[in-house]
């Protein structure tokens, strides 16, 4: 059954998820009204942020729906990026019915009743970490626990979200078009949304211990699927971040937050793809001693040009042109600085974070270094066999040597 609907519903999220971006960034350049206060905090930017998050999950969430359709990863990833897709142009629409006046009002109801919906069904993206790579809980307890949190946020959106009466939690301004029953506000507060980003924030140590747990228990190719998605999810929540850091001190819109989180989450569908497709899976160790070498030379460098340009610049104050003099100093000492600290950084970092890449390079080294003194074949034969084993573990190795020339 998987196989037979796989092609056509990602086929549909794709074409979904294009239309939504397509159709919400087309609608605020033909129709640029003001945006309508949202629970977010969303501008023109942000929205092109997460149009381009949408997209890029139901890209690649497609591709794995295809081609590996008994995994369930590949099939909320359509779900979530479509719905984040279409979220921004619901959201866009109920901006412009607003801006209409009485006229909009139904419309604006009703769209922004379904921003509510797609919102609420794209933040699914949390519940990844859960089932990431298998599609399924590692442990039947935490396949339990999987199940349970879906019917759990299956009742929630439908009775704290789209059936509650009152002010939609996306859009405090606009009343549940399809609201019915007793208002909660009086014992979960006056916006909902409150209620629901604590329960998220709940999640987030729940989801560490499952991580670690499935890190531990997995193989060699289970480590490096989880590296992939583990670096891509700390990046986009370095995004989350800024928006709360943003929140805390200025009462501004968190812009610049939603912004980096719109277009670094794009990194976490990319690294679920390259790990459940294990596309180059094993750069990932490179790729996290690279960024560390990198992040650790920057600081140091940053310092002693800082520290370097000061102290010059109190030694030469009473020369003209001495801040000059200073900045230059220092910037040719941290360019004499770079190569060498870099290689030191990369060899320390590397020891601890690429072990295999390491190891396999001085075995190499130490093999050329052994060779260029060598003249027995047999021996020859058997080290160079040797090495191969020890660093790329062949189920069968031989040497092919080329006969003399006559």
């Amino acid at each position: 059954m998987r196989r037979r609907l796989a092609r056509p519903y990602a086929i549909t999220g794709l074409v979904a998820a294009i239309v939504g971006a397509v159709g919400a960034i087309t609608l605020r350049i033909v129709d640029p009204v003001p945006l309508i206060p949202d629970a977010f905090g969303f501008t023109d930017l942000a929205l092109v942020g997460f149009e381009f998050l949408g997209v890029t999950f139901a890209s690649v969430g497609a591709l794995l729906v295809v081609r590996r359709p008994g995994n369930a990863v590949g099939w909320c990833m359509v779900l979530i990026g479509a719905c984040n897709a279409l979220a921004g142009l619901t959201g866009s629409v109920t901006s412009s019915a607003v801006a209409d006046g009485p006229a909009g009002t139904t419309i604006a109801g009703l769209a922004g009743w379904l921003t509510n919906l797609f919102v609420m069904l794209g933040g699914l993206v949390i519940g990844l970490g859960f089932i990431f790579p298998t599609g399924r809980g590692h442990t039947p307890a935490w396949d339990r626990f999987v199940r349970f949190g879906a019917i759990a946020l299956l009742w929630m959106l439908v009775f704290l979200v789209l059936i509650r009466p009152g002010p939609l939690q996306v859009f405090a301004t606009i009343d549940n078009p399809f609201g019915f029953g007793p208002d909660i506000r009086p014992l979960l507060g006056p916006q909902i949304s409150t209620f629901v980003a604590a329960s998220a924030i709940l999640m987030v140590p729940i989801l560490a211990l499952s991580i670690v747990s499935r890190y531990r228990m997995s193989g060699r190719v289970g480590r490096q699927q989880l590296k992939w998605f583990i670096l891509a999810f700390l990046v986009a929540i370095g995004g989350f971040a800024t928006a709360g850091v943003g929140a805390l001190i200025s009462d501004e819109p968190p812009e610049a937050g939603l912004v980096v989180f719109g277009f670094a989450g794009a990194l976490i569908p990319i690294a679920i793809g390259i790990a459940i497709l294990r596309y180059h899976l094993y750069d990932i160790d490179r790729l996290i001693s690279r960024s560390l070498g990198y992040a650790f030379v920057t600081g140091v460098l940053g310092a002693v040009f800082a520290a370097t340009a000061i102290g010059l610049s109190a030694l030469l104050g009473s020369f003209a042109a001495g801040d000059t003099l200073a900045v230059a100093a220092s910037t040719l000492l941290v360019v004499a600085l770079f190569g060498p600290l870099r290689r030191r950084a990369q060899s320390t970092v590397d020891r601890r974070f690429d072990r295999s890449h390491y190891d396999a390079s001085r075995t190499v080294e130490a093999l050329t270094a052994r060779l260029r003194d060598d003249v027995d074949l047999d021996r020859v034969e058997a080290d160079v066999l040797g090495v191969v084993d020890r660093t790329f573990h062949p189920t069968k190795a031989g040497v092919w040597l080329r006969g003399a020339s006559r």
